[in-house]
């Protein structure tokens, strides 16, 4: 179910991968994938009401649930 709410929005796909691949700065990821800030913004939230993502001092990382999530994601070569 998760994995179809990821995959469904670009912006929340290539924010939940780059989270997932250690980067912890929403502004290097905007700079990256010269995404609109409100709109990654928007993203990191939706990924937070979800359980897959949490924001620590140093940044954002996965749970538990949005690790488990990207081992399937992974695995099915969806990403």
């Amino acid at each position: 179910m998760e994995e179809g709410f990821i995959i469904s929005n670009k912006i929340r796909k290539a924010v939940f991968i780059e989270i997932a691949s250690g980067e912890k700065s929403l502004s290097r990821m905007i700079k990256k994938h010269h995404l609109i800030e409100q709109a990654a913004k928007n993203a990191i939230e939706e990924l937070k009401e979800h359980g897959l993502i949490e924001e620590k001092e140093d940044g954002y990382v996965l749970t538990e649930l949005g690790k488990k999530i990207y081992g399937k994601l992974k695995g099915s070569e969806t990403l």
